[in-house]
């Protein structure tokens, strides 16, 4: 390759530049933080020692806001939401002594809102062997948008569940940020295969691991 007359490089002519495209999250994930910072600040909830008269107009203004984000979100459908932007929406419910409390109720409606959408009516006359292949192929389909992964695998039994990047190594949270996919997954897991399970989150990126590893346990 010659320098151009400024000096610099120049790429062959036949090779095309292509820009990597944003990672994108499901718009439920957000959708599902805001709902549940607003059952959490409901103005009917009174915190003990709470000054209303300082607190009042702010949680109400607060609403309002979160209001009109999830009418935003509602009115985009299905369209993803870039990862930067659901990351900031993260950052926010972090800062808050609350954080897990909200990130666990929004892990669950997430995982009910997926199963009512996803899973086949007949479920609970098929085979346990049946109910698991079902999670497992959900898992594969669902985890990857909800978490913006570079990579995803579902294998195992137990199942396992690894993701690499997406949201939770763009966040500093120590694992916390997790709290809603720990949900998401034992939702999943649950209503799939008619039982309790236990979800182990046994690696997180947040905690310096290479990857998110669930496994999960009957």
């Amino acid at each position: 390759m010659s320098p151009s007359p400024s000096g610099a490089s120049t790429a062959p002519a036949d090779l095309t530049l292509v820009p990597r495209p944003e990672a994108t999250i499901a718009p439920a994930v957000p959708l599902a933080l805001l709902e549940s910072v607003r059952a959490h600040d409901r103005p009917s909830e009174v915190l003990e020692d709470e000054d209303l008269t300082v607190s009042m107009p702010r949680r109400l203004g607060l609403t309002d806001v979160i209001d009109s984000q999830i009418r935003r979100y509602r009115a985009n459908g299905r369209r993803a939401v870039p990862l930067t932007e659901v990351a900031d929406l993260f950052r926010l419910v972090l800062r808050r002594p609350d954080a897990e409390a909200i990130l666990r109720a929004a892990g669950t409606m997430i995982g009910r809102e997926l199963f009512s959408t996803g899973a086949p009516g007949a479920l609970r006359l098929l085979p346990r062997t049946a109910r698991n292949a079902l999670l497992r192929r959900a898992l594969r389909r669902r985890m990857l948008r909800l978490t913006g992964a570079e990579a995803l695998s579902v294998r195992g039994q137990p199942i396992e569940v690894h993701i690499t990047g997406g949201l939770p190594a763009a966040l500093e949270h120590r694992g916390i940020a997790c709290v809603l996919y720990d949900r998401v997954i034992e939702e999943l897991a649950s209503l799939y295969t008619g039982q309790p399970l236990d979800v182990q989150h046994h690696e997180c990126q947040g905690r310096g691991a290479e990857a998110c590893v669930w496994i999960l346990a009957g």
